[in-house]
């Protein structure tokens, strides 16, 4: 008896610990919370992202505020006024807010009854708007700093900003926030178009999309998996244990999110759908050997000790590809990763607990012990075998052509381009794009000079000129420095020459900080920033106005321009920009790792190298096919490019395990042979990866397409090499010899 064999022979024993294993993680899984930080999306321990937390830390975070945009046919009068203030009153009072701005509430110079310039509140409460009051704000809010972020140019959009406390950033309180816009926009939608957007609400959109995917499409795909389990071994056992272990493990990989702390995040619906898919090959692998055998109690311990470390390893090597996205450094796709590689691992051990007991019990699959399928996979090889030399050629003439259009793969990545063009939310951009300020932001940040006063009067005309120059840079929307705020605040200094304003950053400090604080830090760090609003850019564009805003800077001011610009807009597109580097590593472990486990396998340099070249096809000629169709390089394709290899070496490693037990026992012909044995197994499993992974073209979430698109092609292209490439390079190496070693190993 071996320990693959010991399941087999005490089936109540696994089934109980299956259960147990089961009801713990089940257990686990309850109170599960999402994740998602728009930190995770940003590489750790950069440049970029130093810079990036600098900034928050001296400003504070630039995703705290939700955004109400209200269209209206005519500019905004007294009435619109008043419903404005009305809407911030409520918005305010709650627990979650910790201020809101609007164009009735943001605090303003104005002078009162006696003549003296105060700073209040634009329309106080109680106050009735007036025409002329109105009229006079609407001037007001055309200039900088307010050009583009409180009234559009027309005076026909008004935008309220809700801005959350600092330590009420939970998921709850975020959706709290989007529920309290939303209130607000029904309660005003009987008088203008109304839009609700915002880093806040964007998050809560994607977690509830995330949700959503995950409970319209996983129902489909475990569908998919027991319609496909019987209709192939025709047996309760054949259609319930593939179920089972799906089921069970995508309940089993949430428990084992909590209790590792990796919570669910934007990426969870693909990970529950490759762990159900996935994971569900190992069953049908033993299922399907099971049947070859005729089924029965030893043809299960049998199937156990033949198939089941050819699926070990299988497993292994897929979770080595998931796990290795932890290289990226981006904590979103290293979380998902490693999400992956537990919920495969789990559903191998459950398909090990399992598998005694659903054949004891589930009764024996029907028809003839090998099948049409088998006898297909053996009259396919009939004819691929004479024509083996003639297949390699196709195969590597397809291979080039395929590298040849990965090299015009395009990395580019729209900040909103994962939604679709219609979503809500990219519908607002676009209006505030059109008529206000934008939603991207940019920061360039204006530290302390090496030598002398930061804020010095020539330093600070350097600055305001600089902003001036940026305004008209093609892509910028809006733009405005602490003296932006001064030029604001000079009613209160009316003794004080236009010329010399810049140089009161200090004074305004002491004497009214709430108005110049968002530019400025803290007086004795003398870091400043320029605050930019950008159109939505594809990652060229974009990189050729970061190195315009670049270039600038230096002209203007004098000083080195490097590591100053940052803000959301700027670290995306900077991720996107090396995304090929982020996952290169993770791809490069992949091949490394799994080369490792097929030499320690089968202790055969040849068939490392065949295994190798097997597979790569399938990864290059994918990235041929993304360019040719226009698939441009983002997280998601850049990730599946990462770990296909992974995936597509499974059936590989069947296919020789096999071959090299059927050699050993010297069955003639072995390979045809195999084909027959092994060929049934890759085709089910393949079909399983598709209909799985194709699952996901029924998304809403773009990335979740582009996912499910080319996974499902990545299966038919890896079945299509093992079936017919590999077959012809083993038979390259003199005949049927390339595996030909001793039995040692050959059943682990």
């Amino acid at each position: 008896m071996t320990p693959w064999s010991l399941t087999a022979r005490w089936p109540r024993l696994s089934l109980l610990l299956a259960a147990l294993l089961t009801l713990i993680l089940g257990l686990a899984a309850r109170g599960v919370q999402p994740r998602y930080e728009i930190e995770d999306f940003f590489p750790e321990g950069t440049p970029a992202r130093a810079t990036y937390e600098r900034a928050q830390e001296a400003f504070g975070r630039d995703d705290r505020a939700g955004v109400l945009v209200l269209e209206s046919k005519a500019p905004l009068g007294p009435l619109d006024f008043g419903r404005i203030r009305a809407s911030a009153a409520r918005i305010a009072s709650r627990s979650e807010v910790e201020r809101v701005v609007s164009p009735a509430t943001a605090v303003v110079p104005r002078k009162n009854a006696e003549g003296d310039v105060v700073l209040e509140q634009a329309l106080p409460p109680g106050e009735e708007p007036s025409a002329a009051r109105v009229a006079e704000l609407l001037e007001l809010y055309a200039q900088p700093p307010y050009a583009g972020s409180l009234v559009s140019r027309d005076g026909q959009v008004g935008v309220l900003y809700a801005q959350l406390r600092e330590d009420r950033l939970g998921f709850a309180d975020r959706a709290a926030l989007r529920d309290a816009l939303e209130a607000e926009r029904k309660l005003l939608r009987e008088h203008y178009q109304v839009h609700v957007v915002g880093y806040p609400i964007q998050r809560v959109e994607l977690v509830e999309i995330s949700q959503g995917e995950t409970r319209k499409l996983l129902p489909l795909v475990l569908g998919a998996i027991l319609l496909v389990g019987a209709l192939v071994f025709r047996s309760a056992a054949g259609a319930l244990l593939p179920l089972a272990v799906a089921g069970l493990s995508v309940l089993g990989v949430t428990g084992l999110m909590r209790l590792v702390g990796l919570a669910p995040n934007i990426l969870s619906p693909a990970v529950y759908l490759i762990v159900a898919v996935v994971g569900v090959a190992d069953v049908v692998h033993l299922l399907t050997r099971v049947r070859e055998l005729g089924g029965g109690e030893e043809a299960v311990e049998r199937a156990l000790r033949e198939v089941g470390p050819p699926c070990a390893l299988a497993s292994l090597t897929t979770a080595l590809a998931f796990g290795g996205l932890a290289l990226t450094g981006l904590p979103l796709v290293a979380t998902m990763g490693l999400q992956v590689a537990l919920g495969v691992g789990l559903a191998f051990a459950l398909s090990l607990l399992l598998l005694p007991a659903a054949v004891r019990w589930g009764g024996r699959a029907s028809g003839e012990q090998r099948g049409q399928l088998a006898e297909r996979c053996r009259g396919l090889d009939a004819w691929a075998a004479p024509r083996g030399k003639l297949l390699v050629a196709g195969f590597l003439l397809l291979l080039v052509l395929g590298g040849g259009l990965a090299t015009r793969l395009r990395v580019n990545a729209p900040l909103l381009a994962d939604l679709d063009a219609e979503h809500p939310i990219r519908q607002a951009h676009r209006l505030i794009e059109a008529r206000l300020g934008g939603v991207i932001p940019l920061e360039l940040l204006v530290p302390p000079p090496a030598k002398g006063y930061p804020f010095a009067l020539e330093r600070m005309t350097r600055v305001e000129e600089l902003t001036r120059r940026l305004r008209e840079v093609e892509g910028v929307l809006t733009a405005s420095s602490p003296v932006d705020a001064l030029r604001r605040l000079q009613p209160f200094l009316a003794e004080v020459p236009a010329e010399r304003v810049p140089g009161l950053v200090p004074t305004a400090l002491l004497l009214a900080e709430d108005q110049v604080r968002p530019w400025v830090s803290a007086p004795s760090e003398g870091l400043m920033r320029i605050r930019l609003r950008i159109k939505d850019l594809d990652s060229d564009a974009a990189f050729a106005l970061f190195a315009r805003i670049e270039a600038l800077y230096e002209e203007v001011l004098g000083e080195p321009a490097q590591g100053r610009l940052t803000g959301q807009g700027f670290l995306a597109q900077t991720i996107n920009r090396d995304i090929v580097v982020h996952f290169r590593g993770g791809f490069l472990f992949a091949l490394g790792a799994v080369a490792l486990v097929l030499f320690f396998a089968f202790s055969d340099l040849w068939l490392v190298a065949v295994a190798l070249l097997t597979n790569l096809f399938p990864v290059v000629l994918l990235a041929g096919a993304m360019a040719a169709l226009g698939v441009e390089l983002r997280y998601t394709s850049a990730l599946v490019l990462s770990v296909v290899f992974g995936l597509a070496v499974d059936d590989t490693i069947h296919f020789v395990a096999q071959y090299r037990r059927i050699r050993a026992e010297g069955t003639p012909e072995a390979l045809r042979e195999t084909l027959a044995v092994a060929g049934p197994g890759l085709v089910l499993t393949s079909l399983l990866l598709a209909l799985g992974f194709g699952a996901l073209l029924l998304a809403s979430f773009h990335p979740l397409r582009v996912m499910g698109g080319t996974l499902a092609l990545c299966a038919a292209l890896a079945l299509a090499a093992d079936l017919l490439l590999l077959p012809a390079l083993l038979r390259l190496r003199g005949g049927e010899a390339a595996a030909s070693s001793s039995n040692e190993g050959s059943t682990g």
